[in-house]
């Protein structure tokens, strides 16, 4: 700690005895030093203790936050949920897809809803998604004709295994693991189930994890995606 004079500037270098003593201060008390450049008496106290002589190449301490949101209230949300798990439902607008995004959103999701292949492909090229759903009502013809599901099969498994993916179908089986397994997915619905997604997906989430976590975890291990 370095002491400054007040009378004629001089730089006093503290001792270890000094500082103690200060410590010991209370509040607004002072000890009384001599000056050994001018005489003059310093007074001192816990407040100096930090106290530097000015260094004029002294790093400028960074701006503060940008709080013009506040006016409007409007902030950039994208960082705030960084954290928290995305996920994407293609199917077409209705009551169906109110209930499957609100299970998601009850599980902690923040969704993005689209209403075609190519805007949900545009979506997911950007965006590393925890789970997709598809509703095979989507395309004519089932999920074979739609771009985003041959998407999401030829995607690199680097990101495509971090993916609970989900195809719902009037043909699906719910649970059926070699219904998915045909599909292409993680896990299939029948649509007499939708009302009922929340629940399977509160089963299937823990399976899936136990199924794929350690497997992902010895990947991060070994240094791979």
């Amino acid at each position: 700690m370095n002491i400054a004079c007040s009378a004629c500037g001089t730089s006093h270098k503290s001792n270890a005895k000094l500082e103690k003593s200060l410590e010991h201060l209370k509040p607004g008390q002072k000890i009384r030093l001599k000056c050994r450049q001018c005489g003059e008496a310093m007074a001192v106290g816990r407040e100096e203790m930090y106290a530097q002589v000015a260094d004029p190449n002294a790093l400028k301490p960074p701006d503060p936050p940008d709080t013009s949101w506040l006016k409007d209230g409007l902030f950039d949300d994208e960082e705030v949920v960084a954290d928290i798990p995305q996920a994407l439902v293609l199917m077409k607008s209705g009551k169906e897809r109110e209930q499957v995004v609100g299970s998601l959103v009850g599980l902690g999701y923040r969704v993005d809803e689209a209403d075609n292949s190519d805007e949900a492909v545009k979506r997911l090229q950007f965006i590393n998604y925890s789970c997709v759903v598809l509703h095979d009502g989507v395309v004519p013809g089932g999920i074979e004709n739609s771009s985003f599901h041959r998407f999401l099969c030829t995607m690199e498994m680097s990101r495509r295994r971090y993916i609970l993916y989900v195809v719902i179908g009037g043909a699906m089986k719910t649970f059926y693991d070699m219904q998915a397994l045909a599909s292409s997915a993680n896990l299939v619905v029948s649509d007499v189930d939708i009302a009922h997604f929340g629940v399977i997906l509160r089963k299937a989430i823990p399976e899936y994890e136990a199924l794929f976590g350690p497997y992902m975890d010895e990947l991060k291990i070994q240094g791979k995606n």
